[in-house]
């Protein structure tokens, strides 16, 4: 990935960045967020430090998708009837973390089954 970009999502344009966590304190506890007020996905610019995962790249990748995931979910209007109740369905990150893990093996079913 580029150090910046931007992305469409349902007709409104994201910024993804990479930053490193010495110059964004929210990095400090995640691997990347995003910022609905601004319309900002932010990922860490990792690199190889002892106990980090061998595959980077592979792994930043997987954040994109997370946190683009939840841009789908906020701009589809998902994100407004979770606060009901504390960390539900939309904003809940095991369930995020499953779509963005488990899409491109999707893709690649629809591929196969030409269902796009």
């Amino acid at each position: 990935m580029k150090d910046r970009m931007t992305v469409n999502v349902l007709g409104t344009e994201y910024t993804i960045e990479k930053r490193k966590t010495e110059e964004d304190t929210n990095l400090q506890e995640a691997d990347g967020y995003i910022d609905t007020s601004v319309k900002l996905i932010v990922i860490e610019d990792m690199q190889t430090e002892p106990n980090s995962k061998l595959d980077l790249e592979g792994y930043t990748r997987q954040v994109i998708r997370h946190e683009i995931v939840h841009a789908f979910l906020f701009e589809s209007g998902m994100d407004s009837s979770t606060y009901i109740c504390r960390e539900g369905w939309a904003k809940n990150e095991e369930m995020v973390d499953w779509f963005a893990i488990q899409f491109p093996k999707i893709l690649e079913v629809f591929k196969v089954a030409d269902a796009l």
